[in-house]
């Protein structure tokens, strides 16, 4: 069992080997608009659960799925050799939903919010910012 600050620097030390190499190194048309967003690192360091996300719909993510696992061997390589640990980690790639999900929160949100202002008569982009146009100059 790994002391967890070791753990949580070993997990810093792949994400920045991986990252620049997943978003500039590798040359495959699949990957397109990649980011590493965290890697979190098995107590034993035998697996490093490497989230990622990426823009567009499922067709671009099942793509880069498929480009990270053909590259997943580039990416062990760099990682044993930035670790310098007697075990490497082997890399499992997961898509991370928690970009998609804080998007269609805030679509919600945003909606609702233009629901609001419709119900209740006034757009939300006619409300004048505060200052000498606004609601507090206005009485001076």
């Amino acid at each position: 069992m790994a002391d967890p600050r070791r753990l949580k620097r070993l997990e810093v030390s792949i994400l920045e080997t991986i990252a620049p190499i997943v978003a500039h190194g590798l040359s495959d048309p699949r990957l397109g608009m990649v980011s590493v967003t965290r890697v979190h690192l098995a107590p034993d360091l035998s697996i490093a659960h490497v989230n990622w996300s990426t823009l567009g719909g499922a067709s671009a993510q099942s793509k880069a799925a498929h480009a990270l696992e053909h590259a997943k061997g580039k990416l062990q390589s760099a990682v044993a050799k930035a670790l310098r640990t007697r075990v490497t980690p082997r890399l499992v790639f997961h898509f991370d939903e928690s970009l998609e999900r804080a998007q269609r929160v805030t679509e919600t949100l945003e909606r609702l919010a233009r629901e609001r202002a419709e119900k209740e008569g006034t757009p939300p982009e006619e409300t004048p910012p505060p200052g000498p146009g606004g609601p507090e100059g206005a009485e001076g």
